[in-house]
């Protein structure tokens, strides 16, 4: 009996964890009802860990540019394929990552200065009703960089596959993915989702990103039934 106890409150307690990875203002509905098109910035990354000696700075950051904007594109894809599955359906149009995008460089925002822009002139600029952040925090670079039109020096794809005494064990690493949205009136957070999840870098990067993103459209909340 006791261990039974035990064992539902085990359950209980993991039920309130993943509860609180996702939140969504009690007044969403009210705050959103105007809402009629939202933008998805490029992805901020966060790389933590060791980086290789020959990784030159450009290196980095056409790398990282890179996965920003794959990470942007793939949860805007994400968002029609599992944010509104089955009987559900979107209330917002997504605005296409390449108009996006474009918009940016036209008013000469780089990819890494959109990560900690301010979300209300972002949303004014991009003439949405809100914008979605999204980051992600993981140990090294995607492999198969190509697979999202990156084409990078030999010496950087070498280290996709592991560096001796950099990477022992396994090939799998832990990756904290945050996809917030933010109201383009008061930029304030109307919905936060946050997800873990292990990613075998060995894959194409398409699927390691797609894989992540997922989990956490499943809880879009521009949703009807």
């Amino acid at each position: 009996m006791q261990k039974s106890i035990l064992f539902v409150a085990f359950v209980g307690l993991l039920a309130a964890v993943s509860c609180n990875r996702f939140y969504k203002s009690p007044d969403f509905a009210e705050r959103t009802k105007d809402h009629r098109t939202v933008a998805v910035l490029p992805y901020e990354i966060v790389i933590t860990g060791r980086l290789p000696k020959d990784l030159t700075e450009a290196d980095k950051t056409k790398i990282e540019e890179a996965e920003s904007v794959a990470f942007q594109k793939s949860l805007t894809n994400m968002v029609h394929v599992v944010g509104g599955r089955g009987k559900r359906k979107l209330t917002v149009v997504v605005q296409p990552p390449e108009k996006t995008l474009q918009i940016l460089k036209e008013n000469n925002i780089s990819i890494r200065e959109s990560w900690n822009a301010d979300p209300q002139k972002m949303a004014e600029l991009l003439g949405v009703d809100a914008v979605v952040r999204g980051k992600t925090i993981k140990q090294r670079y995607l492999s198969g960089l190509e697979s999202i039109g990156v084409d990078v020096a030999a010496n950087v794809l070498s280290w996709f596959v592991g560096v001796p005494g950099l990477w022992i064990g396994t090939r799998t690493h832990d990756v904290e993915a945050t996809v917030t949205i933010l109201d383009a009136k008061t930029g304030e957070t109307l919905f936060t989702g946050r997800d873990e999840v292990a990613v075998d870098w060995t894959r194409p990067a398409n699927e390691a990103v797609e894989q992540i993103n997922r989990r956490i459209c499943r809880r879009f909340p521009y949703t009807e039934k």
